[in-house]
């Protein structure tokens, strides 16, 4: 099995080093990009895994922007995205209460500063969740093609 892909989009180039530092050993194949654009290009050369996603790029909602443009496209709408930032305690918000929401279409959300410990956790479980309702989906797709 060749490991699973993950696409950081993140500004900041410290953030992007700590992640491939934390999921890298983890078996993960990590690859960054500085900008929306570049991300949002890489996206769709390459649709990774997973995608862990800043919210603020070159604008303070460039991240939510893209993560709207991901669930609207064929190709990559079911990809899962894990959103990071500093801004939710910055800025007073909880964005773990919007999550699933039109408002915030990701699966989970990573404050900063980053923990090894739940960056792996929370990589791995929003990846087995996107197994098990895979194998969920083809499981009730064969069932209906056996009867």
């Amino acid at each position: 099995m060749s490991a699973e892909r993950i696409l950081v989009i993140d500004d900041d180039p410290d953030v992007c080093d700590a992640l491939k530092m934390i999921l890298e050993p983890a078996g993960y194949r990590v690859a960054c990009c500085s900008t929306g654009p570049e991300g949002v290009a890489r996206l769709h050369a390459e649709p990774p895994d997973l995608l862990l996603l800043d919210i603020m790029l070159s604008t303070p909602s460039e991240g939510f922007h893209i993560a709207y443009e991901v669930r609207q496209d064929e190709q990559l709408r079911d990809m899962p995205i894990v959103m990071i930032s500093a801004i939710g305690k910055k800025m007073g918000m909880d964005y773990a209460r919007e999550l699933g929401s039109d408002y915030m279409p990701v699966e989970d959300f990573l404050e900063k500063p980053l923990t090894a410990e739940a960056v792996r956790r929370v990589v791995r479980q929003t990846l087995d969740r996107r197994g098990r309702d895979a194998s969920c989906a083809t499981g009730s797709d064969s069932a209906r093609a056996e009867n």
